[in-house]
């Protein structure tokens, strides 16, 4: 019975990441193909699922370039890893009993109990509230029209948030059937992916700030794509993966890979330098000097225990504080920022008044808001965070599909929001935009083509204008030549660098109605992706400038209290409470990994003191996968 159940659930799972990835608005034959690899390998070594799934879950996320945003291709990767090793388990159990497994340790049992109510209850509670006075039956339909697109302020955010819980939940079971060396593979899997993301921050630096550029104003966010609204999802990742480069560096032998570790270290550290997160800094300060206290009063034995080695691991501090004064001196972005964390603070604090002001109700302290609804109440509730845009989909009967793109809420809101879309950039000349648009009352708007990763932008050509029904030429498009610098073509580098092109209604209370767009390059060639949104959002994403308050608490306490309650905070509460002190007996009993998960979570800890994280699913999962390896390191 058990053996006929795995075998479903995992069918099902690979069979739903095949099918989306069959879908996929980029490259399907390359993802069918992937997923089907990975769903193999699973099948074939289950007990790799601890490894793989933190090794690719950094890089494995492609939302600029195919626009999906309720879903994306980790979502495909953890289906199709996890639909693996459930098939595994089915097909074992039916061979016989000879097959053993490890079962759950008892002390999780509870939390199969606890959180998937806890789950439900923060779903419901959100749905509830998005549908307002619609029916249930409108608001699944609204559900189901969106398919893998939608937005912060809309129901299937918290269909968005929920999954890595919900993720965590299925997956347990399954890592818990091949317990044996869990915590190694998973430490090796942090490691692979700590690597892939460092490899991801020097493209980024190389190609667009230079990589030993510290005065401009640019920070790192490598491949977390979840900052397109802002947030901390590199600061987050960091913090929980750097302990794990210190590991390898302390566990390597003599040799090539040793010198391997020390370079991963002086890597993730530049990338953490480069993030200029302040309270980055200082969870990773106060997680380090931690673990080298409790390296010191546990007497964990060294595995390279030569003088070689001491020296090394001496010379490796030393080279990490020449790193880091290189940094500050190097120019004066880092300096700057720290100036100005006085007044930072006082501001995040009281963006923190603000978040927890939207509990009104003794309903709403004890059970939350309901999950992911924390941006649609911060951007209506209070002045600050109103929202500088929005982006609708919306299907017309005909069947075509419009994008409605809407200005600031209120006049003197704080920033821009812009429909985007990522390009190949042509050296050598302007381009022209051409919008086919329709305008109920004339509106300032923005058009602009930069060299862009993500936030930030550099050479850019533009045009701002107020656009009206008269604006449109003979065969019913708006043009617009776009002013400003040629994009240049200066080495091998700029060859690689790539654009962004956003689109912005700047007045406040106005719209547009979109129903193509053109992006001209200089030789004359339409170079948009779906730019008459044929296959609806495809393709497009948006991009959040200057102003990301609605969208994250900036701490991760205070999030979960506004979006679940004291209900779900205590109950989360107890899950990294009971994690830590089975770490703790670890640590007594001199277990190296339990020192090192244990530092991850405590470091996740510190910077949620200043960032949002479970609104990010990848790393929620990541963290998730923490906690659970918890009981298995005091017995490795």
């Amino acid at each position: 019975m058990a053996g006929t159940g795995a075998v479903l659930l995992g069918a099902s799972c690979i069979a739903a990441a095949l099918g989306a990835a069959a879908h996929h608005p980029l490259a399907p034959v390359l993802a069918l193909s992937l997923l089907s690899a990975i769903a193999a390998w699973t099948v074939s070594r289950p007990a790799d699922l601890w490894c793989v799934l933190p090794a690719l879950l950094p890089v494995a996320s492609f939302t600029p370039w195919s626009g999906w945003w309720l879903v994306d291709g980790s979502d495909l990767l953890v289906l199709g890893a996890m639909g693996g090793a459930y098939l595994r388990w089915g097909v074992d159990a039916w061979r016989g009993p000879a097959a053993t497994f490890a079962r759950t340790p008892s002390g999780m049992h509870w939390m199969y109990v606890v959180l998937p109510l806890l789950l439900l209850l923060g779903v419901w509670r959100g749905l509830d509230d998005a549908r307002g006075a619609a029916s249930w039956a409108t608001l699944l339909a609204q559900l189901w029209s969106q398919g893998p697109y939608g937005d912060y302020d809309l129901p299937s955010n918290t269909l968005r948030v929920a999954k890595s819980l919900a993720w965590g939940l299925l997956l347990m079971p399954v890592l818990y059937r091949w317990p044996q060396g869990a915590p190694l593979r998973l430490a090796r899997g942090m490691v692979a992916g700590l690597l892939l993301v460092c490899a991801g921050v020097l493209w980024e630096r190389g190609l667009y700030v230079g990589w030993v550029d510290f005065g401009t104003n640019y920070r790192t966010t490598a491949w977390f794509w979840e900052m397109h609204v802002g947030g901390a999802a590199i600061d987050a990742y960091l913090a929980m993966a750097l302990p794990f480069a210190w590991w390898a560096a302390w566990s390597a032998p003599h040799g090539w890979r040793w010198y391997a570790a020390a370079a991963l270290v002086l890597l993730s550290t530049y990338a953490v330098l480069t993030t200029y997160s302040r309270g980055l800094y200082l969870a990773v300060l106060i997680t380090g000097v931690a673990l080298g206290a409790l390296v010191r009063r546990f007497h964990f034995d060294v595995p390279d225990d030569t003088a070689w080695h001491r020296k090394a691991m001496v010379w490796l501090l030393a080279a990490l504080v020449v790193e880091t004064m290189g940094v500050w001196l190097g120019g004066a972005f880092m300096s700057d920022r720290l100036v100005r964390s006085n007044l930072d603070l006082h501001q995040r604090m009281d963006h923190w008044k603000r978040g927890v002001g939207l509990l009104h109700t003794p309903g709403q302290w004890i059970l939350g808001l309901g999950v992911g609804r924390l941006p649609a109440h911060y951007s209506t509730q209070t002045t600050e965070g109103a929202l500088a845009g929005r982006v609708r989909w919306l299907q017309k009967a005909d069947g075509s599909t419009e994008a409605w793109l809407f200005g600031p809420m209120r006049p003197g809101v704080k920033g821009e929001l812009a429909l985007a879309q990522r390009v190949a950039l042509a050296p050598g000349g302007g381009y022209k935009v051409r919008l086919r648009a329709h305008l109920d009352s004339p509106a300032w708007v923005k058009v602009q083509l930069c060299e862009q990763h993500l936030l930030y932008v550099s050479r850019c050509q533009l045009r701002t204008r107020q656009l009206s029904a008269d604006s449109r030429t003979i065969d019913g498009w708006m043009e617009l030549p776009l002013l400003g610098p040629a994009f240049e073509s200066n080495g091998i580098l700029s060859a690689w660098r790539g654009g962004v092109l956003s689109i912005k209604v700047l007045q406040a209370n106005a719209s547009m109605r979109l129903e193509g767009v053109e992006l001209i390059d200089p030789q004359g060639r339409q170079v948009l992706r779906n730019p008459v949104f044929a296959r609806g959002p495809s393709h497009w994403s948006s991009v959040a400038y200057e102003n990301f308050l609605p969208w994250h608490m900036d701490n991760l306490l205070l999030e979960l209290l506004v979006e679940r309650g004291l209900l779900g905070l205590l109950a989360l509460a107890a899950v990294v409470v009971w994690a830590l002190l089975l770490l703790a007996h670890g640590i007594r009993s001199h277990k190296p990994l339990a020192l090192i998960v244990g530092g991850s979570i405590g470091a996740a800890l510190l910077i949620g003191a200043v960032v949002s994280i479970i609104e990010i699913p990848r790393v929620s999962t990541m963290l998730w996968l923490l906690l659970v390896v918890s009981p298995l390191v005091r017995e490795d």
